[in-house]
């Protein structure tokens, strides 16, 4: 809450003081939640760094216009240890990059993708509050790029199945710009799924 909202609301000066106690409080807990995801993610950091990354964060990897081929390795390696959600999905989300490398790693992703919970639970490495994990949906995001005409079948049986719940959403963008046969007859099917009706009429308007 900025100074101007605390006037408009006409805080009293104890509240007011309550007011910036909790915000102090929750910006602590929040660098302290940062600095444990950097000590979780040191050793695969300092192994980026070898192969010449000069990146403060996986997370700068996303979106990156340089292509990082070296990195791709170490990334599907470390996709498979037993990190926090909030690593995994960051380093599922750098995976989401039209490398050789990561569509010949196309049967570990999706079992990853399978294998990935879904809900809320504890993102972060130390956390007690529980958020909506992301790691399935980063997943998703690495499939969708990865697939060819011969991984087009088994990602279309992955969108079909509800029980991988709403991260089916963003393997759709894989259905939508492929030519593939498959994928144009799997949207006529998919169109009347309840839960991915909504996008799929939305492409229609947009």
């Amino acid at each position: 809450m900025t100074v101007n909202e605390l006037v408009r609301f006409k805080l009293t000066d104890d509240e007011k003081a309550r007011l910036r106690e909790i915000n102090k409080k929750r910006e602590e807990e929040r660098m302290a939640s940062v600095a444990r995801i950097r000590v979780e993610a040191a050793p695969l950091l300092a192994e980026l760094h070898a192969v010449g990354l000069k990146i403060k964060s996986v997370g700068d990897l996303i979106g990156r216009a340089e292509r990082y081929e070296a990195a791709i390795p170490i990334l599907l390696k470390h996709l498979q240890m037993p990190y926090s959600d909030v690593i995994k999905e960051t380093i599922a989300r750098s995976l989401a990059v039209p490398e050789p490398a990561v569509m010949k790693a196309w049967p570990m992703l999706v079992d990853e993708y399978r294998n990935a919970p879904m809900g809320w639970g504890i993102k972060g490495p130390g956390d007690t509050k529980e958020f909506r994990l992301g790691a399935k949906d980063g997943l998703a995001c690495a499939l969708s790029i990865a697939v060819t005409n011969e991984t087009m079948e088994e990602l279309i049986d992955l969108v079909k199945d509800r029980t991988q719940g709403e991260s089916r959403i963003l393997l759709l963008s894989a259905l939508r710009k492929s030519s593939n046969p498959l994928a144009q007859q799997a949207i006529e099917e998919l169109s009347s799924d309840p839960d991915l009706a909504k996008e799929i009429a939305s492409w229609r308007t947009r």
